[in-house]
């Protein structure tokens, strides 16, 4: 199972998406290697061997539960029964996908050997998107590793990378996990001067995706490196990483509350002055979010149905009243295909008020087994994993009041491989208990 989980990697990392009837370019080479994965689980439950899987502690395994049946119901009031399901099935996937990887016995060298692997292949992203960068920058030719958006030039004047991925945000979250790993083998492996090449490199790659997913990035470092004391370089960088957070916060509320885009600025030499305008129209996100709110409150317990979001958007949005937003982003019509970019909001609006109740204490459950692996043995490098996860986790949290979170693969096998090392320092504690 650790060769499979190091090839679904692998796949997450080359992120193209794959074109099939029913599903669109929703599914990607990992998710169709899965399912060579569950059928592996299967074969092996049903020869009586050991599967894997993480068998949770009873509270989260009942949030599971809770957070599935809940999602089931939503599909039985659902317009649209297909999609729906299809939806339910996606979730269960990424359930399975958590315990999956929750379940690997994965010592502490294994644990450092995928920490590793997957840093390394962040930093071949980064190497392959700032190639695609330099080359747009000196021919002027667009490639598929970069996003260009002419409207935004005024205030980010460059290519934003995309590198594999379908979206920014895709990208950035995975360098998001990339940090995650590095800040733990800095914190708690051996220190090697290429690690500040390697995290330079992936900060500059994860600043050009100008993704709003910094914020949670920024985040994640201040909290993972707060409680580092004696090494003069990393107290200073929390500090820069809060100040940067807080001025990413800013620009985040701005983007959500306005358009923003486009930006003129203007240099009055004479007068010795400075004069910045932004397009102050409502954001597309504030719309999404007005529109999530009265979805929430048209039914509270079940929502619009899983996967209704667009067509619920598309049948009682006011085409006049949003019709400039729309435009500036370059759809014609309301029949546009746009996600809630709200994680909590999105879901409430989907599956009802229950299911985001289910979803975020399943999302509590996972810190509290994280932080009792921490406490369990704080000083080993399974243990400073488990802390620093809690700080990545935080971060996601975060960048979920803008983007899904809760369908980002990597989200949940982060989840997963934190789980594992949780598991492995509470067996510690058991077993040091036993000897006693």
């Amino acid at each position: 199972m650790y060769k499979l989980l190091m090839f679904y990697i692998l796949l997450l990392a080359v992120g193209t998406s794959v074109n099939l009837p029913l599903f669109g370019k929703e599914l990607q080479l990992a998710d169709l290697f899965f399912i060579f994965v569950l059928a592996r689980l299967i074969w092996g439950i049903k020869k009586g061997l050991r599967t894997g899987l993480f068998r949770p502690p009873s509270a989260l395994r009942n949030l599971i539960v809770a957070l599935l049946v809940l999602l089931l119901i939503a599909c039985g009031f659902s317009g649209n029964s297909l999609k729906s399901s299809l939806e339910f099935a996606a979730i269960g996937y990424l359930v399975i996908l958590y315990l999956w990887v929750g379940g690997m016995q994965l010592e502490e060298q294994r644990l450092k050997s995928i920490l590793n692997f997957w840093l390394y292949l962040s930093i071949g992203l980064c190497i392959l998107a700032l190639g695609a960068f330099i080359s747009y920058a000196f021919i002027g030719k667009g490639n598929s590793f970069l996003q260009i958006y002419p409207e935004m030039k005024s205030v980010i004047p460059f290519a934003r990378l995309s590198a594999t991925f379908p979206t920014m945000n895709m990208f950035a979250s995975f360098l998001h996990i990339g940090i995650i790993f590095l800040l733990t083998i800095i914190a708690y492996g051996h220190w090697r001067k290429r690690y500040i090449l390697l995290g330079g490199l992936i900060l500059i790659c994860a600043f050009l995706t100008a993704s709003r997913n910094l914020l949670g990035i920024f985040m994640t470092i201040f909290l993972a490196l707060l409680p580092i004391r004696g090494r003069r370089g990393l107290s200073v960088f929390k500090y820069v990483a809060l100040v940067l957070s807080l001025l990413t916060l800013v620009l985040v509320l701005m983007t959500t509350i306005w358009c923003v885009f486009p930006t003129q600025m203007n240099y009055d030499r004479q007068n010795h002055s400075f004069s910045l305008s932004i397009n102050t129209a409502p954001s597309l996100y504030a719309i999404l979010n007005r529109m999530s709110v009265r979805f929430i409150k048209q039914n509270i317990w079940v929502g619009v149905g899983p996967g209704m979001f667009n067509r619920a958007l598309a049948e009682q949005v006011d085409w006049d009243e949003v019709k400039d937003t729309y435009r500036a982003k370059g759809f014609d019509n309301k029949d546009a295909f746009l996600d809630p970019h709200n994680t909590y909001l999105g879901w409430a609006a989907e599956a009802g008020l229950p299911f985001l109740l289910a979803m975020m204490g399943l999302f509590c459950g996972i810190l509290y087994l994280l932080w009792k692996g921490y406490k369990a043995s704080s000083g080993s490098f399974a243990g400073g994993f488990c802390r620093i996860c809690i700080c990545g986790i935080i971060g996601f949290i975060v960048n979920g009041f803008y983007v899904d979170i809760f369908t980002m693969r990597h989200f949940w096998m982060m989840m997963g491989l934190g789980t594992a090392g949780a598991v492995h320092c509470l067996k510690g504690l058991t077993a040091g208990a036993a000897e006693v």
